[in-house]
């Protein structure tokens, strides 16, 4: 499981009302500016600023009704303008008209959404499915950053439509946010080519996004996995207790693989935590899906089971005894209270094998999930942190086995024995 909930106010920031009121305008005041910023070169050098421009709509008896128009830019590099937008929309937006309205947003950007602004949206729009989202791009930003396109295809799964600016956005763009004196849009050299260079390329990266949802939804169409990045297979996987910067959240990964005793091929993949879904709840609604016999089921984690995934993983083995599950755990979820400890040990009683992830289980996963060709290199102690890890889950579980024994006796009832 991953320490990181999603609450209420989920994609908003810590930011001042007054800072992002002074970033917003309804019009960019010059002509260059848009040209210089909105320029959709392949290399934009110089080009450190973003600039949103937003249109926020209103559906009334099916038809959009515009509400707002403006421009956001970049306030500071720690205050993005997608991050001034949230704040703006909540505060201006939410609540003051009705929450159970349906609202249809429209941006224009200079630039994509970076790692942690795409993270930001995705968990507002995880929260707020009364808000659609269609994002035109002048360009990528770091694209071939493997951060950042796993967010862009999270972004993606939570409902955002996103493509690359084509002549018709960005005359659009002109027209409506630059205070243009009345002047048309002047195509520059290279547009359409650089514009299907960009779409091309945006497009790559979330079709990986869609197959894994066609996969999720047909499990019987999966015979090839999507296989992990191996940076995001290291860093997701790696067991140490800290991690070094730059710090990013550590989420919940599942590779998990299905073996029939058949002589069938095997079923691989992996899932992600979704809002309203743990990753371990998707398996068992994929496994439930299928007509599952004498099977074994092995998983990778990244992060153990938390109490209510434990309860569900437990049940569904109970309702298939024939079935054989295997939980390996890369790290322990909050190990230290007393309810996760209870989860895992309501695991074994189920008869579900739960352990840590050693040498060996990496291994495995690397070669059946990442790469088969590369062999796995182990990073700086993990066999000793999988040792630790491994004591303190026998700790958990001789604690719990004890506590058994112990209420046991205390249930007994001693009578004299009868005449």
């Amino acid at each position: 499981m991953q320490p990181h909930r999603v609450g209420p106010r989920a994609g908003m920031v810590p930011a001042c009302l007054g800072c992002c009121r002074s970033r917003h305008c309804p019009l960019i005041r010059y002509l260059w500016t848009f040209y210089f910023h909105f320029k959709n070169l392949r290399f934009a050098n110089g080009r450190n600023n973003t600039f949103l421009c937003y249109e926020v709509r209103r559906m009334e008896c099916g038809l959009p009704v515009r509400l707002y128009r403006g421009v956001f830019k970049q306030v500071t590099p720690n205050l993005h303008a997608e991050e001034c937008f949230l704040y703006w929309f909540h505060s201006i937006v939410l609540e003051v008209l009705s929450p159970r309205e349906e609202y249809k947003i429209i941006w224009y950007l200079s630039w994509s959404p970076c790692f942690h602004c795409a993270d930001q949206v995705a968990k507002f729009l995880a929260t707020h499915c009364n808000v659609s989202l269609l994002i035109f791009s002048a360009r990528l930003y770091c694209f071939w950053d493997e951060w950042v396109q796993e967010n862009l295809r999270r972004l993606s799964q939570e409902g955002a439509q996103m493509a690359a600016m084509s002549f018709q956005e960005f005359r659009e763009c002109l027209e409506k946010f630059v205070d243009n004196d009345g002047q048309p849009f002047r195509p520059w050299k290279k547009l359409y080519r650089n514009y299907r260079f960009q779409n091309a390329m945006l497009q790559k990266i979330l079709s990986v996004s869609e197959t894994n949802c066609i996969f999720s939804l047909f499990p019987s169409l999966l015979h090839r996995s999507t296989s992990l990045s191996e940076n995001i297979f290291r860093f997701q996987f790696n067991n140490q207790q800290r991690i070094k910067k730059p710090h990013r959240s550590r989420r919940t990964y599942l590779c998990y693989q299905l073996q029939w005793f058949d002589g069938r091929e095997p079923l691989r993949g992996y899932l992600q935590n979704k809002v309203a879904k743990h990753a371990e709840i998707l398996l068992i609604d994929m496994m439930r899906s299928m007509e599952l016999g004498q099977v074994q089921i092995t998983c990778y984690i990244t992060w153990s089971p938390c109490p209510t995934c434990a309860q569900e993983l437990a049940a569904f083995k109970q309702d298939h005894p024939d079935l054989v599950l295997r939980i390996y755990a890369s790290r322990l979820y909050f190990h230290w209270k007393r309810k996760f400890q209870k989860g895992l040990y309501n695991l074994w009683r189920a008869g579900v094998h739960v352990d840590v992830m050693g040498l060996s289980e990496f291994t495995d996963c690397w070669t059946n999930f990442v790469n088969q060709q590369k062999p796995f290199k182990a990073w700086d102690r993990l066999e000793g942190n999988s040792r630790s890890i491994g004591r303190r889950l026998s700790r958990i579980r001789e604690s719990w086995g004890l506590q058994d024994v112990i209420n046991s006796f205390g249930n007994l009832q001693l009578t004299p024995p009868l005449p």
